[in-house]
Order: C-alpha cells, then structure tokens, then sequence
C-alpha cells in the first residue's frame, strides 16, 4: 500500500521572502501546529545540503488520552520558493512535506503538498491527524505573518 497525497493552499497577504524564512525554521510551528508540544535542534542525522534536523514531541489525542510521540524531522530551502520537510517516526510513519511558494498580486499563494506512509494499523489515524494539524498551522502562519507586519 503506497503512501496517501494531500494538498493545502492559502494565501497570505506578506512577501513570499518572508513566508519563506518563516516556513524553514521549525521552532515557529511551535506555537501554532495543534500537536506539536516540543521542537529541539539535532545535529543532523543524514547529508541532506541545507536542512536544519529537530527532535519533536507531540502530544497526540486517541480518545480521553493523549500519547506522547517523539520523531526525527529535517526542513530545508530547495529554492527561493521552495522548502521539504521529512518526519519520521516509529513504527514506519513517514510524512514527507513540499511547501511551494507562488508570487500573487497580494502576497504568497502557499501550496502544502504531503505525503503520508504509516502502517495499516495506524494508516487512516495517522492521515486523519496529519491533514487536520497541517490545516491548522497553515491557517496560524497566515493569521500571524498577516498580524505581525510592520
């Protein structure tokens, strides 16, 4: 079974220079990724040029509960309009992520293109969790970049 595809769009009203720095630091998810309760940088932990590697925790809700996930994630530029995310997670979860960042009259047009693997067992919470908390966040960004211009 192959991995499952979504795609997030959203405008936001700054220049895409500064979505782009924002979008290559994962300490600013932080505050605004639903999950997220911890972001510490690592040495890296593989060649990626440019990639900036994070210890994360989330805390993720299953029912009354909520368990405690850490990963391994790496976030870098490709280009001036383009940043990749890779989080990997036992047991077998891989979210691979495309930021594509597209010069509009008003801003920044941001496409969120992921990629979720997870093992049967956990495929459709896993996808479920990662398309709700990736929504969120891009709507924090938008709501603070918009909120925080000078």
């Amino acid at each position: 079974m192959g991995p499952v595809d979504f795609v997030h769009e959203i405008e936001i009203s700054v220049p895409a220079a500064r979505v782009h720095a924002f979008l290559c630091d994962l300490d600013h998810y932080a505050p605004l990724h639903p999950l997220i309760e911890s972001i510490e940088e690592v040495p890296a932990s593989d060649p990626a040029p440019g990639a900036r590697h994070y210890r994360v925790v989330d805390r993720v809700p299953l029912g009354p509960f909520k368990i405690r996930a850490e990963y391994r994630a790496a976030l870098g530029p490709v280009s001036d309009h383009e940043i990749h995310g890779h989080a990997r997670q036992w047991p077998g979860i891989h979210v691979h992520t495309v930021y594509h960042l597209e010069d509009i009259a008003s801003g920044v047009r941001l496409v969120e293109r992921v990629s979720v693997e997870a093992p049967r067992v956990l495929r459709r919470f896993v996808i479920s969790r990662a398309r709700s908390s990736h929504k969120a966040t891009l709507a924090g960004i938008k709501r603070l970049l918009e909120s925080s211009q000078e």
